[in-house]
C-alpha cells in the first residue's frame, strides 16, 4: 500500500533539517486539531474540509447516526423474540448478521479514541502543550452528562414509583459504576453501559494529558515525539488483548457475567485502535484516492466477514470485538487520511442531521421502546420481518425526542462550556470595555489627594484617581 507523505513530515528520515520541517508540519496540524475534536457534523464548510476557524472537520459524524439507528433496529429485533425460550425472529445467516450489529458499539469506541487522542497526538508531534486535561474532560462531560443524567433520573423515577426503590441502581448509573455490577449493568437504560466505559476512558486521558504535554516539550527528535504519541495507544491495545485472553482462556466466566465480558479493560483495545489512527492522521500521512477506496472496500468486507463467522453466545466472541475495531479503523482511513473534498454523500443533509442526533437516539430509543410498548402501540411479537415495523414505530418518538434534547437539554453543557475560553480561563464577556489604565497613563492622572483644603485638610474625594482623558473631555 502506497502512501504520500508531505515533505519533512514526521514519517521521514530524522535529522536537524528534517526535524525542523517536521516540527513546522506538526505545529500546523496542532493548531488545527488542538481546538477541535476533528469530527464535523458532515456539513462542508469549505472545499478543503475545514471549519470556519481552519480546523479539520472530518465527515465522520454520520457514522454515529448510522450506528445509533442500527442499534435501535437490533433492539427491536430482540424485542420480537417469541415463546418461553425467546425464539429469535430470524435464523441462519439473517440471525448471524443481526447478531453482528453490535459491531457498531465498537465503532463508537473507535471514534471516541480518535476524537480524544487527536489533539494530544498533535501536541506530542508538535512539541507543544495543548488543551489541559481538565478542560478536555469538561468538554466531553458537558456533551454527555446533561441528557444522560436526565434519562437516568426520569426512567428510574418511573420504574421505581415507591421510594426508596432500587436506589443502588440509580446511584451506580449516575456515577458510571454500574459497569461493575452483574445485576444492575443493564437496568434503567441498557445502552448506558457504553457511556460508563467511555467515562473511564475520558478520565484516563485527562489524567495522562499533563504527562504527555510535559514529555512532548522535552522530546528532542521526531522519533521521540512519534514514540510518545503512540505509547499510550499501543499500551491500550495490549491491555485490551491481554484482558480478553485472560477472560477467554483463564477465567472462563459464564457469558452472563456481564461485569467481566463488558469491562472497560476489555474495550481498551477499541479505544487504542482509534488513538493509533489519530496519530497516523496528525503525522501527515495521506493516501491517494485508489488506496483510500481499497481501504473502504476491504474494511467493510472484513466487517461483514467477521459478522458471518462470529460464534454466538460463546466467550470466544470477545475476540471479534478488537477485530471489528481494526476493520472499522481501516474503513475510516478512507476518510481521515485525506484533506478533502470528500464524497458528497458524506455531506448529504439528512445523513448529517441524523448524525447530529446520534447520541440522543442511542440513549433515548430503549426507554422509548418500553414506553410505546407499555401503551400497546407495538405489534404483537412474531417471527419474521415484523420487527422492522417495531423499529420504525420506535424510531419516530426516538428521533423526535432526540431533536428536542439536542435543542434544549444538551445545550446546557454547551452554555456552560461557553463560560470559559479554549484555554479553560473564564471568558471575558466585555472585551469592548476599557481595562485598568497602564502605569504610563496613571502618571498623567490627577487625584483629589494632591489638592488640600483650608488648614491642610484633604478635600472630599481625596485618593480617588480620575483619568486625564476624562478631565480633558470635561474641559472642552
Amino acid at each position: 500500500m502506497s502512501a504520500t507523505t508531505p515533505a519533512g513530515s514526521p514519517t521521514g528520515p530524522t535529522g536537524p533539517t528534517t526535524d525542523a520541517a517536521a516540527m513546522a508540519t506538526s505545529t500546523a496540524v496542532f493548531d488545527k486539531a488542538e481546538a477541535s475534536a476533528g469530527i464535523g457534523s458532515g456539513k462542508r464548510n469549505s472545499s478543503a474540509g475545514t471549519s470556519g476557524g481552519g480546523r479539520p472537520m472530518f465527515p465522520l459524524g454520520w457514522l454515529r447516526g448510522l450506528a445509533a439507528i442500527a442499534v435501535l433496529v437490533v433492539h427491536a429485533y430482540m424485542w420480537n423474540r417469541t415463546g418461553p425460550t425467546g425464539v429469535w425472529p430470524y435464523s441462519g445467516v439473517g440471525h448471524q448478521l443481526m447478531y453482528g450489529v453490535d459491531m457498531f458499539v465498537d465503532m463508537f469506541f473507535v471514534l471516541s479514541g480518535f476524537v480524544m487522542w487527536l489533539p494530544l497526538a498533535a501536541a506530542a508531534l508538535s512539541g507543544r502543550k495543548g488543551r489541559s486535561g481538565l478542560l478536555t474532560l469538561a468538554k466531553r462531560l458537558a456533551r454527555i452528562l446533561p441528557l444522560y443524567w436526565v434519562i437516568c433520573i426520569v426512567v428510574w423515577a418511573f420504574s421505581n414509583p415507591n421510594l426508596p426503590g432500587h436506589w443502588q441502581d440509580l446511584a451506580l448509573h449516575l456515577s458510571f459504576t454500574h459497569i461493575y455490577s452483574d445485576e444492575y449493568i443493564f437496568w434503567t437504560n441498557g445502552p448506558a453501559w457504553t457511556l460508563a466505559v467511555e467515562f473511564h476512558f475520558y478520565v484516563i486521558v485527562a489524567l495522562l494529558t499533563p504527562l504527555v504535554h510535559r514529555a512532548a516539550v522535552r522530546a528532542r527528535s521526531t522519533d521521540e515525539r512519534i514514540a510518545l504519541a503512540l505509547g499510550v495507544p499501543v499500551l491500550a491495545i495490549v491491555v485490551g488483548i491481554t484482558y480478553t485472553a485472560y477472560v477467554v482462556h483463564v477465567a472462563r466466566p459464564a457469558v452472563t457475567d456481564w461485569s467481566m465480558t463488558f469491562s472497560p479493560l476489555g474495550k481498551a483495545s477499541d479505544f487504542g485502535i482509534g488513538m493509533v489512527l489519530a496519530v497516523v492522521t496528525v503525522a501527515g500521512i495521506r493516501l491517494p484516492r485508489s488506496t483510500r477506496a481499497a481501504c473502504a472496500i476491504v474494511g467493510a468486507g472484513l466487517v461483514l466477514a467477521l459478522a458471518l463467522t462470529r460464534p454466538i453466545d460463546q466467550l470466544q466472541q470477545m475476540w471479534w470485538h478488537p477485530a471489528y475495531s481494526a476493520s472499522i479503523a481501516l474503513f475510516m482511513v478512507s476518510i481521515v487520511l485525506h484533506d478533502g473534498p470528500w464524497p458528497r454523500i458524506l455531506s448529504w443533509g439528512p445523513l448529517a442531521w441524523i448524525g447530529g442526533l446520534g447520541y440522543g437516539i442511542y440513549l433515548i430509543h430503549e426507554p422509548a421502546m418500553r414506553w410505546v410498548g407499555s401503551m400497546g402501540l407495538l405489534p404483537e411479537r412474531a417471527p419474521g420481518n415484523l420487527f422492522w415495523l417495531t423499529a420504525v414505530i420506535v424510531a419516530v418518538p426516538s428521533i423526535a425526542l432526540a431533536w428536542i434534547s439536542a435543542n434544549t437539554i444538551e445545550l446546557i453543557g454547551v452554555k456552560l462550556l461557553a463560560t470559559v475560553d479554549k484555554r479553560g480561563r473564564p471568558r471575558n464577556y466585555y472585551p469592548h470595555l476599557p481595562t485598568q489604565a497602564p502605569p504610563s497613563r496613571r502618571r498623567r492622572t490627577t487625584t483629589a489627594a494632591t489638592a488640600t483644603g483650608p488648614a491642610g485638610r484633604a478635600r472630599p474625594g481625596a485618593g480617588v484617581a480620575v483619568p486625564a482623558g476624562v478631565l480633558q473631555r470635561s474641559s472642552t
